[in-house]
């Protein structure tokens, strides 16, 4: 039997004293073998299809499912190894189903799997107790079962996703205050207004003020029970005519929605905020994007120019700190739960010299990834360019070309030609050259696209299956970007993909759900484990580079409703064994003309050939190399002192701790794959990056509040642990005081300059 390891008591030495002045105080932490991974280390995991380690209680984003339990930790959420033997797998699945898992005590029942959680391999648990069992949680959602009896296990996932989605609870709106109004229809039938409702400008107002939002903000993406999508903010004199309501009968209305938003029948009348817009920051390109426009006529001296240019931007981040907060900033935007660039941001921001090691280190970290950014996906900034949300035009005087762009942070109403598309895309007929205009009647709506209401179809669906339910448009506006030609855009109706109308209720029985529920997952993870869908994306870019007519070559059109189907296959419920059939034999028939021509050089080849390929430095010899305005050793050597005798104590202990959470996160990779596989799970933080923030918690109090006499007793800590780090070679754990250490140089700068750094 082996023998237990022996727990640790932590001691995190904030003494108060009444002769020195300084306030600390005591905390004695119980620690495992390990240091507390259960507070760092959530994901449960399930390597041979049979038993699931690590099940331990786990805290969730918030949520409708989180908040109408009160407890998001009774929520479960089991990843499943990519190499699990399928017929064991199968097995362990309907156990799981029916009988749940147990853990210490306590009994997890099986709840299902969203369409974001199976196609990265996960099932998700619930711990029953406190009047909630799994049957009235569901009940609490709404209707699903009516969704699977329509449509199908991968639909109902998919709509159980509504109340899984990270959302702030908001206002409520009783049903006598929400009206279903009539979808906008083009002469062919497709919708105008698909997802898309409105909310009266009065009640927007107390939204935004309720959540502390811009006041200016007119677009959300929202939840409320069944009902999905977005709601535009209109005057409320604009709002009630759209709603067929006389403006002057008071009936109280707070929102309007439409069937194409209506998902199922029932759950909560709270309103629930996904999302808002905001001012964008510059877009990019991507590889499919330039691909595309290269297709349709756009010179490749342009995209050469556009390279060219972001070159020299990455260059200058090293010498440059404006620049280069210019740079991170943007994306800041783009990401904003990139924790490694909010840190990064703020350090520069501080004032940090660019020459520090490891600042320096940073700057050259984050340049080779830029570059390999730009290498592997073309990605280009452009400055005349914007994600945008799409809305429809309510007011119906657009004309079947026409959009309207009000941008009022970056010159205010376009007025010139625009090209939209939506990512991904894979068509060249998914870039749409439209006309921006302005119009008095649309000058409400700020930072979004209108589309046109009288097109003979619908221009969203145009693009790339596009809709209005939170779909984010690239709007590009720069002239050398407009290509010369335009491609039809893609027949979708008649492709010979088009999925088959699901089964009705008649053929299913919600006993058949539990059956379901294992076939479901068994086929999507068949799609996910061969990588179907990267397969037939991968080839596309592949056979994009290997002819002269780019994405016009007869084998990469006839890909593209093949991948737009594995794209939709949870919802639209295809058989993958069919797609992946017949995207064998498209790729079989075309194994001969898919081979790249003697001494050819694609025009994607010959950007990526513009960019560099620097090493990755190592960052050592930094004893000595600390910057001496970090250094507070002089301000009270005795304090200096206890500081570094500490800092040489948690040092083995945090190394142990980090190498063994990178290794953690390397085999769960290789197993589960890694977190950029997953968008749900691209912000989700690394077990190393939790070592840190849990040094930083139990050390620095989590950054967060105190008096002065705590924060000048932390930032001597900070600057011990700066000098003391670099003495062995340790950046990480000498910026473990980050936030402190840009405390003292804003100081610095302040009484330099005698103006208050902010």
């Amino acid at each position: 039997m082996a023998a237990k390891s022996k727990a640790r008591t932590l001691i995190v030495r904030m003494v108060s004293t009444a002769q020195t002045g300084y306030f600390y105080t005591t905390q004695r932490l119980r620690l495992g073998p390990r240091l507390a991974a259960v507070k760092y280390d959530p994901r449960a995991k399930c390597y041979d299809g049979i038993n699931i380690t690590n099940l331990e209680e786990q805290s969730h984003p918030a949520s409708r499912s989180t908040r109408t339990v009160d407890h998001s930790t009774r929520f479960l959420i089991v990843s499943i190894a990519n190499d699990v033997d399928d017929h064991v797998l199968r097995q362990s699945l309907a156990r799981w189903v029916h009988k749940g898992v147990d853990h210490s005590r306590k009994h997890y029942r099986f709840l299902g799997y969203t369409d974001s959680q199976i196609k990265a391999g996960k099932l998700m648990f619930f711990r029953e107790g406190d009047n909630w069992t799994v049957q009235r949680l569901l009940e609490s959602f709404g209707d699903l079962p009516a969704v699977y009896l329509k449509s199908g296990y991968g639909k109902y996932a998919a709509r159980l996703g509504l109340s899984f989605s990270s959302t702030i609870q908001s206002l409520d709106i009783p049903h006598e205050c929400a009206i279903e109004i009539p979808d906008l229809l083009a002469p062919d039938g497709s919708l105008h207004s698909d997802g898309c409702g409105m909310i009266r400008d009065t009640f927007a107002a107390q939204v935004c003020k309720q959540h502390d939002l811009p006041p200016d903000t007119t677009v959300s993406q929202v939840r409320r029970g069944g009902i999905k999508g977005l709601l535009v903010r209109y005057p409320d004199d604009a709002f009630y005519r759209h709603c067929g309501k006389d403006p002057q009968a008071q009936s109280g209305l707070m929102i309007a929605y439409r069937p194409s938003m209506f998902k199922y029948e029932g759950g909560p009348t709270v309103l629930e905020l996904n999302s808002y817009n905001s001012p964008p920051p510059v877009a990019r390109l991507n590889l499919q994007f330039t691909a595309l426009l290269l297709t349709l006529g756009v010179p490749l001296d342009v995209f050469k120019r556009l390279v060219q240019d972001q070159l020299d931007l990455i260059a200058s981040i090293l010498t440059d700190r404006e620049k280069a907060l210019g740079y991170i900033g943007g994306g800041l935007d783009a990401a904003r739960d990139d924790g490694f660039l909010r840190d990064f941001y703020s350090m520069l921001s501080a004032g940090q010299e660019l020459s520090e090691p490891y600042m320096r280190h940073l700057l050259r970290a984050f340049q080779w990834v830029q570059y390999n950014t730009l290498r592997e996906k073309m990605s280009l900034r452009i400055r005349e360019s914007a994600y945008l949300f799409g809305v429809v035009d309510e007011e119906g005087v657009l004309g079947p070309d026409e959009v309207y762009v009000n941008l009022p942070s970056r010159g205010g109403v376009l007025v010139r030609d625009v090209i939209v598309t939506r990512n991904p895309c894979y068509h060249p007929g998914d870039f749409r050259k439209l006309r921006a205009v302005d119009h008095p009647l649309l000058r409400h709506h700020r930072n979004c696209i209108v589309f046109s209401a009288t097109a003979p179809h619908s221009v969203p669906d145009t693009i790339a299956s596009g809709d209005l339910d939170g779909d984010r448009y690239f709007v590009c506006w720069d002239p050398s970007l407009l290509p010369r030609r335009e491609a039809p855009p893609l027949n979708r109706a008649a492709s010979a993909m088009s999925a088959p109308a699901p089964a009705g209720h008649k053929d299913r029985q919600l006993s058949d759900m539990p059956q379901a529920a294992v076939d479901t997952f068994m086929q999507i993870r068949n799609l996910s484990d061969s990588e179907l869908l990267g397969t037939m994306s991968n080839e596309w870019t592949q056979q994009v580079e290997l002819t002269p007519k780019l994405a016009d070559s007869p084998y990469c059109r006839e890909l593209v409703p093949l991948i737009e189907t594995a794209l939709d296959l949870v919802k639209s419920g295809e058989d993958f064994a069919t797609l992946k059939e017949q995207f064998e034999t498209l790729r079989s028939r075309h194994a001969q003309t898919s081979k790249k021509p003697n001494g050819s050089q694609s025009p994607i080849q010959k950007l990526r050939d513009m960019v560099p390929q620097p090493h990755k430095e190592k960052l050592e010899g930094l004893d000595g190399l600390q910057d001496e305005a970090l250094i507070l050793r002089d301000e009270d050597p005795t304090r200096w002192q206890h500081h570094i005798s500490e800092a040489m104590e948690a040092l083995p202990r945090f190394n142990r701790e980090f190498f063994q959470a990178i290794r953690d996160d390397k085999e769960f990779a290789e197993n589960f794959g890694s977190a950029s596989e997953h968008s749900k799970d691209r912000h989700t933080p690394r077990r190393a990056d939790r070592v840190k923030q849990l040094f930083q918690s139990l050390y620095f109090g989590g950054f967060g509040g105190g008096n002065e006499d705590m924060r000048r007793e932390q930032r001597m800590r900070a600057s011990a642990w700066y000098y003391y780090g670099y003495t062995k070679d340790k950046p990480g754990f000498a910026w473990l005081g980050e936030r402190y250490l840009n405390e003292i140089k804003l100081a610095l700068k302040e009484r330099k300059t005698g103006t208050p750094e902010v």
